[in-house]
């Protein structure tokens, strides 16, 4: 299995990581032969070795289907994040390589208790949010600006257990990216309806699943 970061890298992933505080667990799904399955199984396993307090499990989505529906999880490579055995909400379809990483840190940090700061009333907000939301942020890996709104999802799923979200790899999934009219990215999708583009501040996520039916 060949290595996805290197040693250089590693060494600034293991000084963000270092900042974890309580222990996390990163579950991924894959199937023999899938694109990418490989390689976020190598990504993975390279970021366990950086920090006792992340534990990795690999699973196969068919043989073990039953763990995937209690997770959410229904395509390969999926991957998410769990605290005590628990979903938090966040998911990774495709390989959060390139500039996703970002996205990727945060979600460690941020599950793990190293909270970055929000408005009190943005959170309060978050937390009144009283129906269940699916955010799909469809990303390319070569887009600089793509994390800022995986990020922003990511955060408002962390507050409420109501609210999961999902980075989709567009050109992983065209089939998906298709259905959807996917030309642009960063393209945000609220219940698979109301939909943002670019990046946009979380007010704007607020006031989209405020006003959903």
């Amino acid at each position: 299995m060949s290595e996805i970061f290197s040693n250089q890298i590693l060494n600034q992933l293991k000084q963000g990581l270092s900042k974890i505080k309580n222990p996390i667990e990163i579950i991924t799904f894959v199937e023999n032969g899938k694109p990418l399955c490989e390689e976020v199984i190598s990504m993975m396993v390279q970021l366990s070795t950086l920090n006792k307090k992340i534990n990795f499990v690999k699973y196969d989505l068919i043989k073990d289907f039953k763990l995937a529906k209690k997770y959410g999880i229904d395509k390969v490579p999926g991957t998410t994040i769990l605290v005590k055995n628990k979903p938090t909400g966040v998911k990774f379809y495709g390989i959060p390589s390139g500039h996703e990483i970002n996205a990727l840190m945060f979600a460690l940090l941020e599950i793990s208790g190293m909270t970055t700061p929000l408005e009190n009333k943005l959170v309060d907000a978050i937390k009144e949010i009283n129906k269940k939301i699916n955010i799909k942020v469809f990303v390319s890996l070569q887009c600089p600006h793509c994390p800022k709104a995986v990020i922003t999802a990511f955060k408002i799923a962390i507050l409420n257990k109501n609210i999961n979200t999902e980075m989709i790899q567009a050109d992983l999934y065209n089939n998906l990216s298709n259905k959807f009219g996917v030309s642009s990215v960063p393209r945000i999708f609220f219940n698979d309806k109301d939909d943002l583009m670019g990046v946009q501040p979380i007010e704007m996520f607020i006031e989209k699943i405020q006003n959903l039916k």
